[in-house]
């Protein structure tokens, strides 16, 4: 019994000697690799003078004859192989004469979703080839003290600006012709409230049919988009004209710029006090943050019922009430115009 102990004993010191030696042996292999590593990296870095910027600009000639200069600041090498995605990709054939109908849309929601909702319409258009109507800014024609000059897409856009634009791609008319505007005045067309990020099959399979059969269906389309945000591969010419329509076809109309023009000058402007503006206090971004207990009157019982509609259509997951005071601590609520 005592042999065996001693025989452990023994087996457990040459063990620990072995790793001794195993880690010393290791600690070794570790300095000389990296002094090794130091040097090499030492005479590569001093061999590569692009990534390097002491060797370069420290008695250095930068004449414009020398041959580092013509490097440095000589012609870019060919980009035609680099094309903006908004350009179609191939064959793309102009709008068809003979469309399947019209497609009234009227768009709800605040800046942004009125422009994501515009490139989402006109891509629908163009697949389920149809004629588009200049959409109708629902936000333009509700509110008061908005000059009957300028309704709808024309307060904020230049309408001729967007149709010409898009003369290749779809088909776009001011207006309904006279015997569907009355129709629409009875409230005989169908109106289809389109869901958030639908596919464009959802159009295929239930907005077509009907476009057909009456001629002329209604969108309304909320929520910042009705259509899905990545499409298919084999729609990406669909994914290009909605860049097209952002990035080309949406053009502020003339007082609107001219405007703008003018804020920014007396912003840049040195010493010329200025107001900023945050148009983040909306009522559904207080609704959607849960931001309502900050108000005490009416807006709180209005931004309640927003954020409870809110929750029925999906956009939210939260509870219904919500601690307005934490929520603002963690700073998810938009900062009143005192702050």
């Amino acid at each position: 019994m005592k042999e065996g102990k001693a025989f452990l004993k023994s087996k457990m010191k040459w063990v620990g000697l072995v790793g001794l030696v195993l880690s010393v042996f290791s600690l070794f292999v570790h300095f000389l690799l990296a002094r090794f590593t130091e040097d090499g990296f030492s005479e590569y870095q001093s061999s590569i003078t692009i990534f390097s910027w002491r060797p370069v600009f420290e008695a250095t000639d930068l004449s414009r004859t020398s041959p580092l200069y013509r490097r440095l600041w000589g012609p870019v090498g060919q980009l035609e192989s680099l094309h903006p995605h908004a350009n179609p990709k191939g064959y793309y054939a102009d709008p068809s004469a003979q469309s399947n109908g019209y497609i009234f849309v009227r768009i709800q929601g605040g800046f942004h979703e009125i422009r994501s909702s515009i490139c989402d319409v006109v891509a629908v258009s163009r697949f389920l080839n149809a004629t588009l109507v200049v959409p109708e800014i629902q936000q333009t024609t509700s509110k008061k003290g908005i000059s009957s000059q300028f309704k709808s897409f024309a307060y904020l856009y230049n309408e001729e600006t967007f149709m010409a634009a898009l003369a290749k791609d779809v088909n776009i008319v001011k207006t309904l012709p006279k015997s569907l505007k009355s129709a629409r005045r009875n409230k005989e067309i169908p109106v289809f409230r389109v869901p958030y990020a639908a596919s464009l099959y959802y159009y295929l399979h239930n907005v077509l049919p009907i476009l057909i059969k009456h001629s002329v269906v209604e969108l309304v389309v909320s929520d910042g988009g009705c259509l899905q945000a990545i499409l298919p591969p084999d729609l990406e010419e669909y994914q290009s004209l909605r860049c097209r329509v952002a990035f080309h076809a949406l053009r502020f109309r003339q007082d609107v710029q001219d405007l703008a023009t003018n804020i920014l000058h007396r912003l840049r402007a040195p010493g010329r006090p200025f107001i900023a503006f945050d148009p983040g206090m909306t009522r559904d971004a207080l609704a959607y943050h849960g931001c309502s207990e900050l108000f005490q009157d009416v807006h709180a019982e209005l931004i309640q019922h927003r954020r409870a509609w809110m929750r029925k259509r999906g956009i939210i997951k939260g509870k219904h009430s919500v601690n307005s005071a934490k929520q603002r601590l963690k700073g998810s609520c938009p900062l009143t115009p005192e702050e």
